[in-house]
């Protein structure tokens, strides 16, 4: 028989049931790490974001809307006036404005006026030319100011000017909450509010943006020993909402919601054991449809069991020493039977 080294399956084995053991234990130490655990789940934080962005959507939607309205009232008033010499504004009395006026460009007379009284002086110096919205202090509260030429800009001899009621934005803003949701301008002053008030979390001013950016977030904040979800959202959309730098933002208790737990451990463990359990099945199934056939063939074929194994013979190498010296044992058996066929022949 060949005495070339033939590789024994022992070795490998050993060697494959220490690295994947080692591999079990450091997926487990891994995943048990510790880890930071958010105050607040971050579906729960996404879903504030969507929902506030929602609400500034649709007031985005709602104040470009009542511009459009005014621009529909100017074209009407621009015809009473070329035809009556007076501006018509009583049908329009009940409309999204708190005060509705024309203002002469010139003298800076209102010619005509429905609703509340006019506060022409809230548009500042100069008049505006073209189509627009602002902000403006109107005795004790915000009001927010929307205006539009009479006419061609470029031409245009009047003013249509509209106090836009910040009451009406409060169904839109609870779309985001009703707990506590501002509407809310550049330095965090509030224009119009639904739920806890006026005031903002204390602190809070929402991230600048320039004109047409779009920005929205969400936070979870601690006050005490309360823990609230912060979101704001920058009014998006068409001109000339999207440029105002207004922001929508909203809290909520987080009481309200499911905090997070770190079950990250308990997950380790339950890997570990599987992984354990894996490395234990796959290597002892190895062993009993491996080596322990190799050992039981050894002992039906007679042959006996080396104390030291050959150190040129792994378990491939010992089956085919076995067979060989079966085959050798046979034949000495075959040729001894022959010589006694023989030597019988010769007796008779």
């Amino acid at each position: 028989m060949s005495r070339t080294r033939v590789p024994g399956v022992l070795a490998p084995w050993l060697v494959g049931l220490i690295l994947f053991s080692l591999l079990a234990g450091g997926a487990t130490a891994y995943l048990a790490r510790p880890r930071a655990v958010l105050p607040v789940p971050q579906s729960v934080l996404d879903a504030r974001r969507e929902s506030t962005t929602s609400a500034a959507q649709a007031i985005t939607r709602s104040l470009n809307g009542g511009l459009s309205s005014m621009a529909e009232v100017a074209t009407v008033v621009d015809e009473s006036i070329r035809q009556r010499n007076r501006a018509l504004l009583i049908p329009f009395r009940a409309r999204i404005w708190k005060s509705l006026y024309v203002l002469d460009q010139t003298s800076r007379t209102v010619v005509a006026q429905v609703g509340e009284p006019a506060q022409p002086a809230v548009l500042g110096e100069p008049l505006p030319k073209e189509a627009g919205m602002k902000i403006a202090q109107v005795g004790t509260t915000h009001q927010i100011v929307q205006y539009t030429p009479v006419g061609k800009p470029a031409d245009a001899k009047y003013l249509l000017v509209g106090h836009y009621d910040p009451n009406r934005l409060s169904d839109l803003l609870t779309v985001a909450g009703a707990e506590g949701t501002w509407l809310v301008d550049r330095s965090g002053s509030v224009i119009a509010g639904v739920g806890t008030g006026t005031q903002l979390p204390q602190g809070f001013v929402p991230p600048a943006t320039d004109p047409g950016e779009n920005a929205a977030g969400s936070e979870a904040r601690r006050t005490g020993d309360r823990m609230d979800v912060l979101a704001w959202a920058s009014l998006t959309g068409r001109a000339p909402s999207n440029g105002l730098g207004w922001s929508v933002v909203s809290n909520k208790p987080v009481t309200d919601v499911a905090v997070a737990t770190d079950d990250s451990r308990r997950r380790a463990v339950t890997v570990g054991r599987v992984l354990t359990a894996a490395v234990v099945v796959v290597f002892a199934a190895l062993f009993l449809f491996v080596q322990r056939p190799i050992r039981r063939l050894r002992k039906v074929s007679g042959e006996p069991e080396p104390a030291v194994p050959g150190p040129k013979y792994g378990e491939a190498g010992r089956v085919a020493q076995t067979f060989a010296q079966a085959r050798t044992t046979k034949a000495r058996t075959t040729k001894a039977d022959q010589s006694a066929d023989e030597e019988m022949a010769e007796q008779r």
